[in-house]
Formats: C-alpha cells, sequence, structure tokens
C-alpha cells in the first residue's frame, strides 16, 4: 500500500496572531532553551564584559586628547595605548569564547528540536501524513529547524547584548555631558516610528518565504521520486515548467523580504547622519557657550556611531527574529510529545495463529462517501483467506483498517476476539505482518532490509525467513552475500526481488497473521510461483489474508471473498464461486 497526498491543504497561517499566541510560542521557545540556560547565561556574560570593554575606547580616547596630547604628555599617552590595546585584545577574546558558547548552546537545541519534529512526523496518524506533501515535511526536519537555531545562536543573546550596548552608551554620554547627549536623542522618535513600521511588514515577508520554501521542497521531492514516469513520457517541458513556476514564487517572496529590509537600513543610516550633525552642531554651541572640550566632542561621534551599529544589528537580528519566529510557527504544533501509549515488548516466540471478524464495518475517507458498507465476516484462526474484486471495490481499505491506519466509523474489527483499538498499537502491529503492492528498500544491506533493521531478528532468523521466501538463493551468489548492499531503493535488485525480499521482512518477524495485499500484481509468473509456494509453507504457522489482483494466486485459498462497491458480495472457496458463475467466475475467466 503506497502513501500518496490527497491534496488537501495544511499550511494554514492566521495573520492577526493573538497574544495568547504568541505568548504560547514563546513558552515553546523557552522550554527548548531551558537544557542549554547555562550556555546562554554565560554566553550573555560574556556579551556584557565585551560591551564593557568597548564602550570603554571611545571615553580613553576623549582622556588621551582632552589629558595627555593637550598636555603632550607621552609618558601617559603610552601607559593609555596600552591600555586601549588590552581593550582590544579582551574584546576578541570575549567575542570568541561567547562564539562558541553560543554554537554549543545553539546545536544542542537543534539536535532536541529535530528529534522532537521526526518523532512527531513518524508518530502521525497516515490520514495526516497523506495530506502533506514529502517536502513539506522535509522542510520542518531541515530549513525550519535551522532558522531555529539561529534565533538562539544569533538572536536572543546578541539582542539582549545590543539592549545593554544603547543603555550602557546612554548612560556614558549622559554622564559625559548631559545636554549634549539629550541633543543627541532626538532622533530616537524618529528612530521608534521606522523600527514599528518596519516590524508591521516583516513578519509577513520571512512567513512567505517559508512556505515557499516548503513548496519548492516538495515540488523537487515529487519529481524526483516519479524521475521515471517523466523520462518514460518526455514530460521535460512541462516539468521545468512547473518547477521555473514553483522557483520564481520563492523569488518573489526572497525579494519581497529584501525589499522590506533594504528599505529599513538607508533609513537607521539617514539618522545616523542626522544625528552625527546635531552633535556637531550643538558641540559647537555648546562649545562657544560653556567652552566644551574637544575630547568630548569625538567621544560623543564614536559614541553615535556604536548608538547606531547595535540598532543596526538589531536591524539585521530582527530579520533573523522574523524568520526564526515564522518557521518556530509551523513546527511549534509538533514539539509537543506525540500520544504513544503503548509500549509493547518484541513478542520472543511467533503466538498461536489468529483469528479476525469483521463486524457491519462502515469505513469513508470523506463524510458520507462509504468505502466499506456493512462488512462482516470471519477468518478462522490458521485458514487461507483471499479477498478479490475490481479496482476501487475496497480491497485495500481492508488491509488498512486491519493494520489501524484508519479507524472504521461503524463496526469494529477483532483479532482472537478483542476489539483492535483496545490492543496497544505496537503489540498489534508486532503481530500483523503486511506485504504491500509497492516495496521500499531503504539504504542498507540486504540483511538490514530483511530485519528492518531490528537488531532482536538474528542472522539466523533472516537466513530462515529468506530461504522460506525463496530468495536465499540468489541473496546468496550476491558479493557480500547478506551484507550485500540493496542499491538507492532497492536498484540492485529486480521487482520480483525487491518483493521477494518484502515477503522475507514479513516472515522474519513474529507476526501470527500474515497479509499480502496485491503482492503479485507486478511480478512475473516465476516469482509468483515463488511467491505461492512460500504462502503455503507460511500458511502451515499463520493465518494468511492475500488481497490478490490476480485471481491464481488465491485459487487454493480456503474462501475467497470477493468485493463490489464496497460490499461482500459473493464468498466461498474457487470451486464454490465458479460454481455460482457470479462476479468472480466473470472476473476469473477474464484473466
Amino acid at each position: 500500500m503506497s502513501m500518496y497526498y490527497r491534496g488537501r491543504d495544511y499550511e494554514t497561517h492566521s495573520e492577526a496572531r493573538g497574544l495568547s499566541v504568541e505568548r504560547s510560542l514563546l513558552l515553546s521557545l523557552w522550554q527548548l532553551a531551558y537544557p542549554v540556560r547555562f550556555l546562554l547565561v554565560a554566553a550573555f556574560l560574556l556579551m556584557i564584559a565585551d560591551a564593557a570593554a568597548d564602550l570603554a575606547r571611545p571615553y580613553l580616547m576623549k582622556v588621551a586628547i582632552d589629558q595627555y596630547i593637550g598636555q603632550k604628555d607621552i609618558a601617559g599617552l603610552e601607559n593609555l595605548f596600552l591600555f586601549y590595546l588590552a581593550t582590544i585584545f579582551a574584546s576578541l577574546a570575549f567575542s570568541y569564547y561567547e562564539s562558541l558558547l553560543l554554537q554549543r548552546a545553539g546545536q544542542q537545541v537543534i539536535l532536541a528540536v529535530r528529534e522532537k519534529v521526526f518523532r512527531h512526523i513518524l508518530h502521525q496518524p497516515v490520514d495526516q501524513l497523506e495530506s502533506q506533501p514529502v517536502g513539506r515535511m522535509v522542510t520542518r526536519v531541515t530549513n525550519d529547524t535551522d532558522a531555529v537555531k539561529e534565533l538562539y545562536t544569533d538572536v536572543i543573546v546578541a539582542f539582549a547584548s545590543d539592549a545593554v550596548m544603547l543603555v550602557g552608551i546612554v548612560v556614558v554620554m549622559l554622564a559625559i555631558h548631559w545636554k549634549l547627549a539629550l541633543a543627541s536623542f532626538a532622533i530616537l522618535p524618529f528612530m521608534i516610528l521606522i523600527a514599528a513600521g518596519y516590524q508591521k511588514y516583516a513578519r509577513r515577508a520571512y512567513r512567505q518565504v517559508r512556505e515557499k520554501t516548503a513548496g519548492l521542497n516538495s515540488y523537487i521531492s515529487e519529481r524526483l521520486n516519479g524521475i521515471g514516469i517523466i523520462k518514460a513520457f518526455g514530460a521535460f517541458a512541462v516539468t521545468e515548467k512547473g518547477f521555473r513556476q514553483a522557483n520564481d514564487e520563492y523569488l518573489q517572496a526572497g525579494l519581497s523580504e529584501m525589499r522590506t529590509f533594504a528599505a529599513f537600513r538607508p533609513l537607521v543610516d539617514l539618522l545616523y547622519v542626522a544625528a552625527v550633525m546635531l552633535v556637531i552642531y550643538f558641540g559647537g554651541v555648546e562649545s562657544q557657550i560653556e567652552g566644551i572640550e574637544l575630547g568630548v566632542i569625538v567621544a560623543f561621534l564614536r559614541y553615535m556611531e556604536k548608538f547606531f551599529w547595535p540598532i543596526k544589528d538589531m536591524a539585521e537580528k530582527y530579520s533573523l527574529l522574523q524568520s526564526a519566529l515564522a518557521a518556530a510557527e509551523r513546527i511549534q504544533p509538533m514539539l509537543t510529545e506525540p500520544e504513544v501509549k503503548e509500549e509493547a515488548a518484541w513478542p520472543n516466540k511467533r503466538m498461536e495463529p489468529a483469528r479476525i471478524d469483521f463486524e457491519n464495518v462502515w469505513f469513508a475517507y470523506e463524510t458520507e462517501e462509504w468505502v466499506l458498507s456493512e462488512v462482516s465476516f470471519s477468518i478462522p484462526a490458521g485458514s487461507f483467506f483471499g479477498v478479490a474484486g475490481l479496482s476501487g471495490s475496497g480491497k485495500t481499505t481492508l488491509i488498512s483498517l486491519l493494520l489501524r491506519f484508519y479507524e472504521p466509523q461503524k463496526g469494529r474489527i477483532l483479532l482472537d476476539g478483542t476489539d483492535i483499538r483496545e490492543i496497544p498499537l505496537l503489540l498489534l502491529r508486532h503481530r500483523v505482518a503486511a506485504v504491500f503492492q509497492d516495496v521500499h528498500v531503504f539504504k542498507g544491506s540486504v540483511a538490514e532490509n530483511i530485519s528492518l533493521f531490528n537488531p532482536l531478528i538474528t542472522q539466523a532468523g533472516i537466513e530462515e525467513a529468506a530461504r522460506t521466501a525463496k530468495i536465499a538463493p540468489f541473496i546468496e551468489k550476491l558479493p557480500q552475500g547478506y551484507d550485500t548492499k540493496a542499491g538507492y531503493l532497492g536498484s540492485s535488485l529486480s521487482a520480483g526481488q525487491r518483493q521477494l525480499l518484502s515477503f522475507a521482512r514479513a516472515l522474519a518477524t513474529p507476526a501470527d497473521l500474515l497479509i499480502l495485499d496485491e503482492a503479485t500484481s507486478n511480478i512475473d509468473s516465476h516469482t509468483e510461483h515463488l511467491v505461492q509456494q512460500a504462502m503455503e509453507q507460511a500458511a502451515a504457522q499463520r493465518t494468511l489474508l492475500v488481497v490478490a489482483h490476480r485471481l491464481s494466486t488465491i485459487v487454493n485459498a480456503d474462501c475467497i471473498l470477493f468485493m463490489h462497491q464496497g460490499r461482500v458480495v459473493e464468498q466461498g472457496s474457487h470451486e464454490e464461486l465458479m460454481a455460482l458463475s457470479g462476479r468472480y467466475s466473470r472476473l476469473f475467466r477474464s484473466q
């Protein structure tokens, strides 16, 4: 059974975020940072020390001009220069260790976030997974979590440091010359207005970039997965056109983001020029009135320059902040632990063959559009049951319900007399093994693909499953035997060999119910014969349920269920159904 995108739009964002939502988001971000809080505090203290050393240098320049250069005190100037040089080396050391601490904290946060997001995706119900393109889920685990990391490494502590720097500059300027300081601060109201206007448009632009990034990743992932179909049908032009459109949407979102930021920085530079002019003008006026020292004016010019450095830095960091918050909004629902109540132990041995009962089961993917209607039947323990019917009759849906990929809206399904909804999900999956039509081969060796990387399945168990599945002779001829790499998506194996490997994968588990969902529809007659032999051998120890497109696969079944439009319309052995001369008989003769 293949996973497919049902086309539902799950990208929902409200442009007007309530205060409670923002607090919830900030609480989530704090919870992520709590384990590395000591690293962040240490980095913040280093930032304060760095800011103090930086703030000292303009004042040292004032002292040098007014006290030593004016007095021609070369010895004092040399000592002051050594102290000035010491502040530079101190800033370098503080900055180095601060960066190390921040990066370490950020990497630890990103590790935890990615694990939470991936775990959330892994445990999502199948119907939710089908509503999300793979590319968007990849974006959640990669791009969005990287953006959240920047929140801790480049934004939060940096914002605090810049705030400390601004406060320090204000305090020092007021202490040096309060009148000139107040004149310099006349530009602050304009700065606040510009920042408020920038904030209004920035969040929307950064959220749009994230959405278009997810759309681009989704398009690329989907087309690369279907590259064989694109090549076979020569659909190059339409594929390139679709990519060009997705890429252009990403470009336009990026340009919108850049325009938002580009409009902000020149305005900050303009205010800086205005502030310098104010310092020069009022400094000249005060010099005529009170005889202000030249060193004070030079120090004020340096402090004004430093005053706008944090503001520019905040503008740049604000873009990262908005980007990170937009990404955090998208992954916030994934940061909560999924509800995995059951922790079923791996069975040490196979249980007795299972009995299955469907009791008046109704199911619909969409409300009231019933795919299954009034389905009732019983599969005795240890029997071989087949399910047949035309495409769309509900055969695969039966399997999906039995595996609890979905829940029926009406009725119930029993496993050995117990409603499967009352059985811990992991225990149910341990007891039921399935072989699907579409086989997925993972990166790794042949043995790892049979065991699905489960260390509890021994090499002997792997080899026994391979022998039962009739694939052992092929594996033993491979260069490294069971340790041979299967290749990307099983590229080193034929379609039939991949199907037999999937069958061995099911047999390697201690499951007492084995399901084959049209597992022979894409293989040749020779491989089908091998599968039939394997089925007969496996059926001796398990209950066997086979959904068949090729009716020849189930002619030896104890009972065959024939489905039509979501209902079981005929039931019996092959001979009994042929004698009815009904739908099964007509389909069998047509093959």
